[in-house]
């Protein structure tokens, strides 16, 4: 026989508490805030990878010969 919902919530507390729901709607939120900062997150992690490179290549002369 499969056991009832209040056997279930009594077996597992961690369910049945309010810190569970209170973790659960944290990470909802969480999840929520990276997607919308993620995109800008990535710009500027470009930004910067492009700033360092820059940064390390060498001098590059464009006026006249000698």
């Amino acid at each position: 026989m499969a056991p009832t919902p209040e056997q279930m919530r009594a077996a597992h507390p961690m369910l049945a508490s309010s810190n569970y729901r209170r973790w659960r709607e944290a990470k909802a939120a969480r999840d929520i805030v990276q997607r919308i900062l993620s995109p800008a997150s990535a710009a500027v992690s470009g930004y910067r990878d492009e700033l360092h490179r820059m940064l390390d290549a060498g001098a590059v002369y464009l006026g006249p010969g000698r």
